[in-house]
Parts: structure tokens; C-alpha cells; sequence
């Protein structure tokens, strides 16, 4: 491992063990709650203080904070366990407070660090990060405004989609461009981009207003709301760095978590397939008495394609770790580095895609009944496609870097 990548491993491999283990405990509760969060269209509030005695909370915060030091592979593979063993929606919710806590690894200058840090060891205090609005997701620039006025801090006013988490959230942390001092926005792209900062403030906030706006197919109890900023009053002291600057360069916080949590949507499609086509029977058949669905050639096969398609894309996600762990992200161009990074997640989103897609054809036509949990999981992965980086974005870069568009 590169002792200069900002991507070390602090946890050893007794440790790693013993964080999935806590996940797997905990997937009994999502697991338990899941079809009915689905059914409800809403994330099940009274897992938060499950999750949070469960010590979870910390994962990826540095030892030297409090944290138990979880890298970004081990971060995937407990992420892995929830959404497999519990329930993808419920975890993609929780995974929200991971991303966040990776971004500001780095992102963050030491003082707001560690008090952001210690809060969350110490209180257990649980991050939102909406960063997204409705005319450009996370690539565009944001149409939030942060006014100044006048004594240092802000008054911000804006609207994000995708606030996953917020209900249940103590702490938020969301984009905004600081504009001129007439509330302006400004002129030029690259001042807009310049000035659009991150800042965090409690989710107490007097302005902050959640509208119940989730009604989707897909990951239904994460129950991703829209936040509302009316005129929130911002201290100089919520402001915590770049945007546009800042947070690319730490992307991979976003891909991998939500690598894990596809990569476990596909393992829980593939054992809940393998479980009913291990008992199921044909009858009689043109091919003989009592004919087993498991002894059925095309079966066997489809069903191994798939295992052998999954793990490969677990491999993936292994790989891309362990090379930011080598440090051999320094060689990648600036501009091709989140493509290269998000390589893992957008394997993990498309195996879990095509996992689901196996899963129903084999079982049969009972799995597409409202609520069953193969339905359940089908839905669940086709929301792979839209997070950042998504695959047309990766292709996209990667190819114009071979074409030479980058230097």
C-alpha cells in the first residue's frame, strides 16, 4: 500500500469481520420491517436508535476520531450484508450518513473535522446530504442561493430532490452558490462554480422544511424526500469548503457505498432464486415424472451465468479499492479520475440489474406478485442507474480521454 494515498486501511481483517457481523445483527430488524416500509412508501423511522446503539454511525470515521476506520471496500461490504440480509431500501437510507462521513474525510479542514467527527462519535448524530436539485442532479451546477448578509454568514433559499435520510437526520449538509451581494447569482460558469460551497448545519434550523415527494418504484423505504431551505440563517462556521472542486475528487465515497449496497441486492436476488428453485417442482412433464426445476439444464446454467456474472463485479469493486489503496489513482488524469473510480459502482449497479432480471425469469411467473420479495428486489435495483457516476457518464469520459480529449 502507498504510504502517500489518502486511502489507507486501518482495520484488520479480524475487525472487518467482526463490522459485518454487526450488519448482519442488524438485518434481522431491516429485514423484519422492509416489506411494509416498501408498502408504505416510507423509511422506518424506528430503526434510527437500532442503528445508532449498534455503533454503526461511526463506521468510516478515522481511530483517531473514534471511528472504527472502515476504508472504503470495507464500508461496501457492510453495506453489502444490510441490503442483502436486510432490506435494500432501508440501507440505501442509512448508506446516505456513509457518504457523507467519506466526502468530509477529506473535504473539510481539521477543526471542522474533528468537530463534526466527535459530534457524530460522541452523540451518534446522523447525516442528510441533499446536493442534488431537479434541473441537473449532481453534475449541475446548483440553483441554491446563499446570500450574504452582512455579518459573515448567509441566508440561503433553495429546493433539493433526493434528500435521502432527511427525516431522521440531526445534522444536514447541502450545496449552495454564494452570490454577489445583491443576490445575484454570477455571470461566468466558472465564478458560479467557484462559489458554490458545502455547508453543514443541524437539522434543527429554523427554514428547513421536508416535502413528502417520494413515490417511486424503486427503493421505496429510503424514503428520499424533498428538502425545502426558506430563508435559513447560515453562520460563517457551517461553511465547510468547494463543491465543485472539492467534492469530485472524493467520489469514490459515493461509489462504493452504493456499490456495496447493489452488490448485495444481487446476492439477495440470486439466494432467494436459488432457494426456490432448489425445492421447486414440475410435476409431471413431457421429460419425465416429478421433474425438478433444479435439474433443469438451462436453469443450472442461467443461474451459474449469473453467480459467475456477480462476483466478477464484486472483483471489480475489490480491485478498484485496492488500487486507491496503492495510490495508483495519482496517475489518473484529474478529469477521467471519477470515471475510473465510479468503474466499480456502475459494475456493481448493472450485475445487480441483470442478477434481479435472472432471478424472475427462472423462478417463474409467482416472484412478479406485488410485494413478494424477488418483485421487491427487481424494483430495488433498476434505482442502480441513476446514481453518481452513472454508466452513460462513466463510458462517456472514458471514452473521450482514449479519444484524446484530455490530453
Amino acid at each position: 500500500m502507498s504510504t502517500t494515498s489518502k486511502h489507507y486501511v486501518e482495520v484488520s481483517t479480524q475487525e472487518r469481520e467482526d463490522l459485518i457481523g454487526i450488519a448482519r445483527k442488524l438485518a434481522v430488524d431491516f429485514e423484519r420491517l422492509g416489506r411494509q416500509a416498501d408498502e408504505d412508501n416510507l423509511f422506518p423511522a424506528e430503526l434510527v436508535p437500532l442503528y445508532k446503539a449498534s455503533g454503526l454511525p461511526r463506521l468510516a470515521i478515522p481511530k483517531k476520531y473514534g471511528g472504527f476506520g472502515a476504508d472504503v471496500w470495507t464500508v461496501a461490504l457492510v453495506e453489502k450484508e444490510l441490503a442483502s440480509y436486510g432490506d435494500p431500501g432501508i440501507t440505501l437510507s442509512f448508506n446516505m450518513h456513509h457518504v457523507m462521513v467519506g466526502i468530509f474525510r477529506n473535504l473539510l479542514d481539521e477543526p471542522a473535522r474533528e468537530r463534526l467527527f466527535r459530534d457524530i462519535v460522541e452523540n451518534g448524530s446522523m447525516i442528510s446530504g441533499p446536493l442534488s436539485e431537479e434541473r441537473a442532479g449532481i453534475t449541475g451546477l446548483s440553483d441554491t442561493k446563499a446570500v450574504p448578509d452582512g455579518n459573515g454568514g448567509w441566508t440561503v433559499t433553495g429546493k433539493k430532490n433526493w434528500a435521502t435520510f432527511v427525516e431522521s437526520a440531526d445534522i444536514i449538509a447541502f450545496t449552495a452558490v454564494i452570490t454577489n451581494d445583491d443576490g445575484s447569482l454570477p455571470e461566468t460558469f466558472s465564478e458560479h462554480a467557484e462559489r458554490e460551497g458545502v455547508f453543514i448545519i443541524p437539522a434543527s434550523a429554523q427554514g428547513l422544511k421536508i416535502d413528502r415527494t417520494w413515490d417511486t418504484m424503486s427503493m421505496r423505504a429510503s424514503g428520499t424526500q424533498t428538502l425545502i431551505l426558506d430563508e435559513v440563517s447560515v453562520d460563517a462556521a457551517a461553511y465547510s469548503g468547494s463543491y465543485r472542486n472539492g467534492l469530485f475528487g472524493e467520489i469514490e465515497w459515493a461509489c462504493f457505498p452504493f456499490a456495496g449496497v447493489y452488490l448485495g441486492v444481487g446476492e439477495r436476488a440470486l439466494r432467494l432464486a436459488t432457494e426456490s428453485l432448489s425445492k421447486k417442482q414440475l410435476g409431471r412433464t413431457q421429460e419425465g415424472e416429478e421433474k425438478a426445476v433444479r435439474d433443469v439444464g438451462y436453469v443450472q446454467y442461467e443461474l451459474g451465468k449469473a453467480l459467475a456474472d456477480l462476483q466478477a463485479a464484486e472483483w471489480t469493486v475489490r480491485g478498484t479499492a485496492e488500487a486507491l489503496f496503492a495510490g495508483e489513482d495519482a496517475s489518473w488524469n484529474p478529469y477521467e479520475r471519477p470515471a475510473r473510480v465510479a468503474i466499480a459502482k456502475v459494475a456493481a449497479t448493472e450485475a445487480a440489474i441483470r442478477a434481479t432480471d435472472t432471478a424472475l425469469r427462472l423462478v417463474g411467473g409467482g416472484a412478479i406478485r406485488r410485494g413478494q420479495p424477488l418483485e421487491r428486489v427487481f424494483r430495488d435495483a433498476r434505482a442502480g442507474i441513476y446514481h453518481p457516476v452513472n454508466s452513460a457518464q462513466t463510458y462517456d469520459l472514458i471514452g473521450k480521454k482514449a479519444l484524446g480529449f484530455f490530453g
